[in-house]
């Protein structure tokens, strides 16, 4: 007979542990769930009973706020940004790592540095370069300057370094171009650390608040952050409504990682090895 495992004690103990961890982080989920179908003042008490006013809510909500075309903007904002920012990325990455020059590590070196400077710093000489350049109350103004990220390129060419030059040399060999082998056979095999890059600049990109606040001026243009902050600063705050658009927010965020989720850990983990 197969002998069954001895059960210890601290089995049981890691067990309750590990079930009170994923309670606690999927507990505000379920409440903004339910805070979704109730008025404002079962939202505060913390009712833990779905209502039946989410029809409400959303009439509410939509009465003052424009909120598909706030999905909207925040959504074309955050894929050119994911769009273009990979293309940059990658390829400025691909060349720091497979490109050998005289001022290579010195001048990835100074951009490293540069991650030290708190974006509050760089805030107002940007805003007057937009204003400069007629860009301000546009989505250019908020792509433009999310495109360029010193971690993306860190951590492209930290992915980069295990790509083996002898296959690039082999190409070349054969007569295809520096982009060619950048695309038909880099690209290719490096579809995990993609991945988790674009998911990355997606997320950075669809929670910025600060920047969008301060380019964009007309609410037609508005993005779901905020949309989010003018209904915690409206005098009488409608709970429901905000949990409306707490969930349309997120909804994107979690579709995104659900179905990319093998390919965002698999390429973490190749950016470490």
């Amino acid at each position: 007979m197969k002998r069954l495992p001895n059960i210890t004690i601290s089995y049981y103990i890691i067990r309750v542990f590990v079930l009170a961890g994923a309670i606690i982080s999927i507990f505000p989920f379920i409440w903004m769930f339910i805070g979704t179908t109730q008025n404002p003042n079962d939202v505060v008490r913390g009712v833990l009973i779905p209502g039946k006013e989410f029809a409400l809510n959303w009439k509410k909500i939509n009465a003052t706020y424009s909120v598909l075309q706030f999905f909207m903007n925040s959504l074309i904002i955050a894929s050119l940004t994911v769009i273009f920012g990979l293309a940059v990325n990658s390829l400025a990455a691909f060349g720091f790592e497979k490109y050998k020059s005289k001022n290579r590590e010195l001048i990835f070196n100074i951009f490293l540095i540069s991650m030290i400077v708190p974006q509050m710093a760089i805030v107002i000489p940007l805003f007057r370069q937009m204003a400069f350049l007629g860009l301000l109350n546009t989505h250019t103004a908020i792509v433009l300057p999310s495109i360029a990220s010193v971690f993306i390129i860190f951590f492209f060419r930290q992915n980069f370094k295990m790509f083996p030059s002898e296959i690039m040399e082999a190409a070349r060999v054969d007569g295809s171009t520096e982009l060619g082998i950048f695309l038909t056979i880099v690209f290719p095999s490096m579809k995990a650390t993609f991945a988790s890059a674009g998911i990355y600049i997606f997320l950075s990109q669809w929670n910025s608040y600060l920047w969008p606040l301060m380019t964009i001026l007309t609410d037609v243009k508005k993005t779901l952050p905020i949309a989010m902050s003018s209904v915690m600063r409206a005098y009488t705050i409608e709970y429901g409504g905000l949990m409306i658009l707490v969930c349309i927010s997120i909804l994107p965020i979690l579709v995104l990682f659900l179905t990319m989720q093998r390919q965002f850990v698999a390429g973490l983990l190749g950016s470490l090895k």
